[in-house]
C-alpha cells in the first residue's frame, strides 16, 4: 500500500474549497458513473438516530506474476483477501460527521511470508460555523505492510515492511462575496518497524520514521460564476526520527515552500475542476547536500464527455519519505487519465492510465519513471451486492541500480456485500 508526504499538490484541499462556505453559487459536477445513484442499487443502512450505519464484507482473489516485485523473471502467486468494514454517516441539514473503520487478512498460496494484516480508521467532519465560515477536520490511523512495488521498499526484506500512519488535517474557509479564503494545517508521522533478512538477520528501518507538518493559504477570487482565480501559498516542514546507533551520514531534515497560481473552472455542465502551476523550492538541513528548485503543477479536470461516460485527468508534484538514508526524499512528478462509461444503470466500466518520474533529494542523485495501466468493471446485482473485476499491469524503468525495475502483472476478481 503505497504512503506518500505531500509537499506541493492541492490533494485533499480540493474538496475543502469547492465544498465550503454557502456564500458562493456553484453548479454542482455531474456525478461520474461510478457515483451515480439508483434507489435499486444502493443500501440503505441501519438507521441509529440521526446516524446511519454500513457495514461492509468483501472477498477478492488476485494473481500476480511478480509477487515479490524482482528485477529479474517475477513468481507468481495467488492472493486471497478477505476485509470487513463499517462506514456511519450523519443525516444532519447543518454539520456533517462521518467515519470508517476496516481490517483486513489476505493469505497466499506459496509465499505466505506474505500473508499480513492491515486495519485503520479515519474520521471526517465539517462545522457550518455561519453561512459564510466553515471548519472541516480529517483525521486517521493505519498499521499496514509496505507493498513490495513501492519504489522505498526494502528489497531485500523476507516479509513486507510494516509501518503506521496517523494523519490529522484541519482547514477553515471564509467566504468575503466573491472572495473566499482557506487556511489549513496538516500533520502526518509515519512509524516503521523493522525489516529482517532471509537469514534472520535486521534491517534497521528507524531512519524512515518521520514527522511532516504543513500549513498552506489559498485564496479563490471569483472571475465570473463560472471561474475562480487562484493563489496559494505554502510552507512545510519534514524531519526524521533516525535511530542514534546508526546514525544517518547526513542531516536529511528537509524544509519546503511553494506558491502557486491557477483557476478553478465550471465551464459547463460538462468541464470541471482546477489547474494551477507555480515554483516550489525545497531546502535540506545539510548544506552538503543539495536541495531542489523547480516547477510546481497540478491539474483535477473531469469531463462529462456524455451523459455516460466521464474522463478525468489528474497531475501533480509530491515529495515522498526516500527509504535510504543517502536521500531526503523523492520528488515525484505524475499525471493519469481515467475513464468511466456507464454500459449499463448497474454496470460501470472503467480504464487508467498514468506515468509517475522520481528524483531524489540528497546525496545521491538519480530517477525512474514508472507505467501502469488499469481496465476494469462493477457489477451491482442488488441494493447490496457487487461483483467486480480488473486487470492492471505496472512497469519501472530505472537510471541505476538505486532503484529496482522490474515488470508486474495482475488480474483480481471480488465480491463485495455493502448492508
Amino acid at each position: 500500500m503505497r504512503h506518500a508526504v505531500t509537499v506541493t499538490g492541492l490533494a485533499g484541499l480540493v474538496t475543502l474549497l469547492s465544498a465550503g462556505t454557502a456564500a458562493r453559487a456553484q453548479v454542482a459536477p455531474p456525478p461520474r458513473p461510478a457515483e451515480r445513484q439508483f434507489d435499486e442499487f444502493e443500501p440503505v443502512g441501519g438507521r441509529i438516530g440521526s446516524f446511519f450505519l454500513f457495514p461492509s464484507l468483501e472477498t477478492r482473489i488476485e494473481y500476480d506474476d511478480n509477487i515479490l516485485a524482482l528485477p529479474s523473471e517475477g513468481q507468481g502467486d495467488v492472493e486471497l483477501t478477505v476485509r470487513g468494514g463499517v462506514a456511519i454517516e450523519s443525516r444532519w441539514q447543518r454539520h456533517n460527521l462521518e467515519a470508517d473503520a476496516y481490517v483486513q487478512q489476505n493469505f497466499h498460496g506459496r509465499f505466505t511470508t506474505e500473508d499480513v494484516m492491515e486495519g485503520g480508521a479515519r474520521l471526517r467532519g465539517r462545522l457550518d460555523i455561519s453561512r459564510d465560515t466553515s471548519a472541516r477536520v480529517v483525521a486517521s490511523l493505519d498499521s499496514l505492510a509496505e507493498d513490495r512495488a513501492n519504489i522505498t521498499s526494502a528489497g531485500q526484506a523476507r516479509r513486507p515492511t510494516r509501518f503506521r500512519r496517523a494523519d490529522a488535517l484541519f482547514a477553515l474557509a471564509q467566504d468575503f462575496g466573491r472572495v473566499q479564503v482557506v487556511g489549513d494545517a496538516q500533520m502526518v508521522v509515519l512509524d516503521f518497524d523493522d525489516a529482517t533478512r532471509a537469514d534472520g538477520t535486521v534491517l534497521d528501518q528507524d531512519f524512515r520514521d518521520s514527522t511532516y507538518l504543513r500549513a498552506s493559504l489559498t485564496t479563490l477570487v471569483e472571475v465570473s460564476p463560472r471561474v475562480s482565480g487562484l493563489l496559494r501559498g505554502q510552507v512545510d516542514r519534514l524531519t526524521y526520527s533516525g535511530n542514534p546507533d546508526t546514525p544517518d551520514p547526513f542531516d536529511r531534515d528537509t524544509t519546503g515552500y511553494a506558491i502557486e497560481a491557477g483557476m478553478k473552472l465550471e465551464l459547463s455542465n460538462l468541464l470541471f475542476g482546477e489547474v494551477r502551476a507555480g515554483v516550489l523550492h525545497r531546502q535540506v538541513d545539510d548544506p552538503s547536500a543539495d536541495g531542489l528548485t523547480g516547477a510546481s503543477f497540478g491539474a483535477n479536470l473531469t469531463w462529462a464527455a456524455t451523459p455516460l461516460t466521464t474522463l478525468r485527468l489528474f497531475a501533480d508534484r509530491q515529495v515522498e519519505e526516500g527509504g535510504s538514508q543517502l536521500v531526503s526524499g523523492n520528488v515525484r512528478s505524475q499525471a493519469r487519465v481515467e475513464v468511466e462509461h456507464e454500459l449499463l444503470r448497474n454496470l460501470v466500466l472503467e480504464g487508467r492510465a498514468g506515468f509517475a518520474r522520481i528524483e531524489t533529494i540528497g546525496q545521491v542523485e538519480t530517477s525512474a519513471d514508472e507505467y501502469n495501466l488499469m481496465v476494469g468493471a462493477t457489477w451491482k446485482l442488488d441494493r447490496n451486492f457487487r461483483v467486480f473485476a480488473r486487470a492492471d499491469r505496472f512497469r519501472r524503468f530505472a537510471d541505476d541500480a538505486f532503484f529496482r525495475e522490474f515488470t508486474r502483472n495482475r488480474v483480481t476478481a471480488g465480491v463485495r456485500l455493502v448492508f
